[in-house]
């Protein structure tokens, strides 16, 4: 029934949980597809051992790196099932995840995209706490301004659904998660499970896509240059809110990496465009490491 797409590079011993978690699915109709996207080190050896032992699991590798969004893709087409699932090899999923989203695609057939709340990890700070996502039904206009939906991990998309919109774009370094969930909710109703389903690790220090804040201006660049005629029908109160929320993206993107002046001047930024407290906070979290910055989150959500 499930399709379960992990691509991975070089993280053979982050690898074996992601799989694991899989596996402890409360539903077995399902196969795992691997795609090691020029990996190095022990990842062949690894998967060989897990497919020896659970003939679910099937193996794409290749020598040449070609990136993430290739590797998700080669998955997509090797897919055999109807629903396709998405999980990075540095996340784990809780063991009811996949049916408490085949429930939701059950309770509305007009459902073509179904995501859940997450358990967000920051390994290195020893800070977690939950994300609880509310957002469903018609998102067409409402995913213009934010990605609501969030990281490829909380995702099951009907196979159907991604032959219409187009798969990753492999042109893009980041924000290849919100570029297609744009184009999804375009088409199709989206779901929502409103609670954690997946643990979410971040691993700053670990050259995470998320940490790198130039390669997001220049996806926003990209993302803003696709999406134009979508974004054209915006007013110009709605244009603002949009950047401002753009704005404060890469403010906690230069935070993560302490960057204080580029968090500084992009919370400025965000805050001109949107005045509002949210906004002012994000100016004074700016001045302060990244650790703190989480702590002050997380009392938030407590």
């Amino acid at each position: 029934m499930i399709s379960v797409v992990i691509p991975t590079h070089n993280r053979a011993d982050l690898l074996e949980r992601a799989v694991k978690s899989v596996k402890e699915q409360t539903i077995r109709d399902l196969e795992i597809i691997v795609i090691s996207d020029g990996s190095t080190d022990d990842t062949d050896l690894v998967v060989n051992k897990m497919m020896e032992q659970d003939d679910r699991i099937h193996f794409i590798t290749y020598k040449t790196p070609q990136g993430a969004n290739t590797a998700r893709n080669k998955g997509i087409e090797a897919a055999s099932h109807d629903y396709i699932a998405f999980l990075d090899d540095d996340d784990e999923w809780l063991p009811t995840k996949l049916e408490k989203q085949l429930n939701v695609f059950q309770s509305n057939k007009d459902i073509g995209l179904v995501y859940t709340g997450s358990n967000l990890i920051y390994v290195h700070e020893e800070t977690a706490y939950d994300n609880i996502p509310s957002e469903s039904g018609d998102l067409a206009h409402k995913i213009l301004f934010k990605n609501s939906i969030g990281t490829t991990s909380t995702v099951m998309v009907k196979k159907e659904i991604l032959e219409k919109s187009g798969y990753f774009d492999t042109e893009l370094a980041a924000l290849q998660d919100y570029d297609l969930w744009i184009r999804v909710s375009q088409l199709t109703q989206i779901g929502v499970v409103e609670e954690p389903c997946i643990n979410y690790y971040n691993y700053t220090g670990k050259k995470q896509i998320s940490q790198q804040t130039s390669k997001y201006i220049s996806a926003i660049e990209y993302i803003e240059n696709k999406h134009r005629e979508l974004f054209s029908t915006l007013s110009e109160k709605e244009t603002k809110v949009r950047k401002s929320n753009f704005y404060m993206l890469l403010a906690n993107k230069a935070m993560r990496n302490n960057s204080k002046k580029e968090a500084v001047r992009f919370s400025v930024k965000a805050f001109s465009l949107k005045p509002a407290v949210k906004g002012s906070a994000f100016i004074v979290l700016s001045l302060f490491k990244y650790k703190t910055v989480l702590k002050f989150r997380k009392k938030l959500k407590a």
